[in-house]
């Protein structure tokens, strides 16, 4: 009996630490895909070139919920092309981060 407790103390300790852990997001590779991907129209420190596209430094739509902007990255939005099938929704989530690292 006492050998199962000696176990229940680090799997209660890891479990929850595991699990927080391995939902963040990478905003070194966020900056990767956005520099494949986004900066074309986005720019690279996120001022866009073009009238109507989002200035990310100034923080436009940011400020949606992260599941509405992943949707919004994988189906597409009005200009903005679809990444379903060519993005995970990680790699998403970590673009997201990272863009949110450019407002000024």
């Amino acid at each position: 009996m006492t050998y199962n407790r000696f176990w229940l103390l680090p799997v209660t300790v890891l479990l929850p630490w595991m699990w927080v852990t391995s939902d963040a997001s990478d905003i070194f590779n966020g900056r990767e895909v956005y520099e494949m991907h986004c900066q074309t129209c986005h720019g690279m420190d996120g001022q866009a070139f073009e009238p109507g596209v989002p200035d990310f430094s100034r923080g436009e739509s940011l400020y949606s919920p992260d599941v509405e902007l992943v949707r919004s990255l994988r189906d597409g939005d009005g200009h903005m092309p679809s990444y379903r099938g060519l993005l995970s929704d990680e790699e998403l989530r970590d673009v997201i981060a990272y863009i949110r690292t450019l407002q000024r």
